[in-house]
């Protein structure tokens, strides 16, 4: 062999042995990967699963503020109607002695 055979036979021996190494550690890399995927799946669901939780509690809780204001609301305007039935019968009653007042 020549010189010039030689120096191509190492620099192809040295690309396959390259190339070999980089798709021998990538294999691992992708091992590796797949290993720990159904346990990296497994904490987003779980993770998922607990926004979803927290997010219903707060519209939940939302909801009921919402409908406690609603309530208290209907109370006030119950409450501010009483009132005004409870002048209207005291002025009734005042015009009632005024009436009695002048027989």
């Amino acid at each position: 062999m020549s010189d010039s055979e030689i120096l191509l036979k190492a620099a192809l021996n040295r690309i396959a042995a390259r190339i070999t190494e980089k798709v021998m550690n990538s294999a691992e890399e992708f091992t590796e990967i797949a290993e720990k995927l159904p346990q990296k799946l497994q904490n987003e669901w779980s993770s998922f699963k607990e926004e979803v939780i927290e997010e219903s509690e707060r519209l939940e809780k939302k909801t009921n503020a919402s409908k406690e204001k609603r309530y208290k609301e209907h109370l006030s305007k119950e409450d501010l109607i009483q009132t005004q039935i409870d002048n209207l019968r005291s002025k009734v009653v005042d015009i009632n002695k005024n009436i009695e007042g002048r027989n």
